[in-house]
């Protein structure tokens, strides 16, 4: 058998959403055999706008549902594939499909939703779902309406966790025997993107909306070059001084603008002067000048240029193709996941119907003995050394599926533990961000640190850690001596620019990663290229490495083999902007009245799918906690006690994490 990951799945693509077409890719990437059922007669939409990015990858199967015959056919493949994706609230099929649905093992059903609460089953759009959820009130500048964001960041977020859920009821199935149900939710994904802004709602302060500013950092926006727009981040005192020294040195000496309280007093007057310098500056001279003195930015990079932006054109993460359907070229996204022990498989667009003399040879499974399931991920250790978003996200989602997680947190404690606002003394966006983890105080610099890290590898599962490429090699943990250590350890690196990477080095903040994508350039307020409020780039980052450790750990099921996993951020912001590549933007339609953060916590379809839940911490404070989106019937994520002070171990390490040291709240008020 191949040792492709998840070879030997079996996956029937049924839906017409975005999301359903995005999760099914995904599992195509990592080795599932996928058909997509693609419609005879030529549709325009859902995922079908571009037919090409719907089918990638997979195996076309074509299907007239007012044909018995075609009929017939999707449900025998639906009766001997292990996966349905379905998306039941745009479409519905004859009552033999739905029927053959049933003795389907696992299905998916993708929808705006979700299957309770007063909107069930009500189709609604990606911008419908961001004015709902308030992800589209913390866009745009703050004196004007909120910003769409113009790429279906609801959609494709939750077609990645889609292909994680499916994953892990492929795992408990393969183990126990037992199939499930998954009840995937546009509302509910987007609802969870809320985590940098939920804090200050929970402290009774309203969330406000910065343009491409940040609430507590100044300067920091897009500015406009000579040639194009920059993004700029000035994030202490010390780059501060730096940069005005480069602009000015009079007023890097200027009592007006020495700290950052007083740059922050004088947001409006900074940002003026920093425009009017950086106007008459070329763009690519001006980012190189800015970096070599250590100041975080990046051009913002437009769609058109994605494909040969050189670090997307090293990694190979955009490919183009001849669509054999039109015989026009067309960019395809690479798999965002890389195994650096396995070659990356190019994605391909099959011609129609290519898929169903395969779909016919298929044999039917054996039949399974179910037992009790437990937990996906019980028994399995975690050590992840992470701050902010990336790293413990995807942990988090570990811990909630029964993985024992250890972070390893310097003696002071994580950075995102001072972020205000606070609740006895702890800040709510990181326990809110760190579920049921337990801490570990250690000095990596020193003997007994590293001692105590080597001794936590040696008996973990899994490593997922987001500080900046190279800096476990400085410490003395390559990929090499992690894999000598133990041979089944799998090891996930999330970083900004990635492990292979033309920008070594270069600080890969959120907003820096969202203008070097397409994220920006797809999202315009008033012609600005504008960041979307959530942090969509580290969310995604920290999503795919979820899926991809999750999709490590069945390859390590077959070979026994661990893995060393490369994630770039910047791959994931441009894969979600892939919709934009071949087809010109599709006209917008309204999106409903705009709701805030305070308004979507209190939605009934909020309260009534219990997205917000409180636990209490070992101390006896009670805080409130996001509900995971992965809603799995038979092994449901468990949300347990929030976690605790940090237990001393060797003391007094840190190293800079790959994401920004500053809170980044993308203008939510602390």
């Amino acid at each position: 058998m191949s040792e492709r990951a998840l070879a030997g799945m079996r996956v029937l693509e049924l839906g017409s959403r975005l999301g359903v077409g995005a999760g099914g890719r995904l599992l195509a990437d990592l080795g599932a055999d996928v058909w997509v059922v693609e419609p005879r007669t030529p549709a325009s939409g859902g995922k079908w706008i571009d037919r090409a990015l719907a089918t990638a990858g997979r195996q076309s199967i074509l299907c007239d549902p007012a044909d018995a015959a075609d009929i017939a056919a999707i449900a025998e493949l639906a009766t001997l594939c292990d996966i349905a994706l379905t998306s039941s609230d745009t479409e519905r099929w004859p009552s033999v499909l739905a029927d053959a649905l049933a003795q389907c093992a696992i299905v998916c059903d993708i929808t705006a939703f979700g299957a309770t609460g007063p909107a069930a089953g009500t189709p609604a759009s990606d911008l419908a779902i961001q004015a709902r959820t308030g992800v589209m009130d913390t866009t745009g500048f703050s004196d004007r309406p909120a910003t769409s964001i113009a790429i279906p960041v609801a959609e494709m977020s939750t077609g990645i966790y889609a292909a994680v859920a499916a994953t892990i009821a492929w795992r408990v199935l393969r183990r126990d025997g037992v199939g499930q149900r998954i009840d995937m939710a546009l509302y509910d994904t987007a609802f969870n993107a809320l985590a940098t802004f939920l804090p200050a709602h929970f402290a009774g302060k309203a969330a406000q909306r910065l343009g491409n500013g940040h609430s507590m950092a100044v300067p920091w926006n897009a500015y406009q070059t000579r040639h194009g727009w920059a993004l700029i981040c000035s994030a202490n005192d010390m780059q501060w001084k730096k940069f005005a020294g480069i602009i000015d040195p009079a007023l890097g000496a200027d009592p007006r603008y020495a700290t950052l309280a007083d740059r922050l007093a004088r947001r409006a007057e900074v940002d003026a002067l920093v425009a009017a310098w950086v106007a008459q500056q070329p763009l690519d001279a001006l980012v190189a000048r800015l970096l070599d003195a250590g100041i975080p930015c990046g051009p913002i990079v437009t769609l058109a240029e994605l494909a040969d932006e050189p670090n997307l054109a090293l990694r190979r993460s955009i490919a183009r193709l001849a669509d054999p359907l039109t015989g026009r070229t067309v960019r395809i996204p690479a798999a965002l996941t890389r195994f650096d022990d396995e070659a990356p498989v190019p994605p391909g667009i099959p011609a129609a119907d290519s898929g169903r003399a395969a779909a016919r040879a298929l044999a039917p499974r054996p039949p399974r003995s179910p037992r009790a399931p437990r937990p996906p991920f019980a028994g399995l250790r975690v050590v992840e050394i992470g701050q902010f978003t990336t790293a413990p996200l995807a942990a988090r989602h570990l811990a909630s599926f029964g993985a024992d997680v250890i972070k390893i947190e310097p003696a002071e404690g994580d950075s995102a533990r001072a972020w205000a606002p606070h609740r006895n003394g702890t800040s709510h966006f990181f326990v809110m961000s760190n579920g049921e983890k337990r801490s570990l105080a250690l000095d990596l610099r020193g003997a007994e640190g590293l001692a105590a890290f080597e001794r936590l590898l040696a008996d973990a599962d899994v490593l997922v850690e987001n500080m900046k490429p190279g800096s476990l090699d400085r410490l003395g943990f390559p990929p090499q001596r992690l894999r000598a250590l133990n041979p089944r350890l799998v090891y996930c690196g999330i970083s900004g620019f990635g492990r292979s990477s033309a920008y070594v080095g270069r600080p890969a903040f959120d907003t820096v990663v969202q203008a070097m994508c397409g994220m920006m350039d797809a999202t315009r307020a008033e012609g600005v290229p504008m960041k979307s409020g959530i942090s969509a780039a580290d969310i995604g980052g920290g999503q795919v490495g979820l899926l991809a450790i999750a999709a490590a750990l069945e390859r390590r099921e077959r070979t026994g083999r661990g893995a060393a996993i490369d994630i770039a951020m910047q791959d994931v912001g441009a894969w979600l902007t892939q919709t934009r590549w071949n087809v010109a933007a599709p006209a917008t339609a309204p999106a409903g009245p705009v709701a805030s953060v305070a308004a979507a916590c209190a939605d009934p379809q909020t309260l009534a799918r219990e997205l917000i839940v409180m636990r209490r911490d070992a101390a006896g404070t009670d805080w409130e906690m996001l509900a995971s989106p992965l809603r799995l019937s038979a092994t449901p994520a468990q949300v347990g006690m929030p976690i605790g002070a940090s237990v001393a171990g060797a003391m007094r390490w840190r190293d800079a994490p790959e994401e920004s040291t500053m809170p980044h709240t993308h203008g939510a008020t602390a």
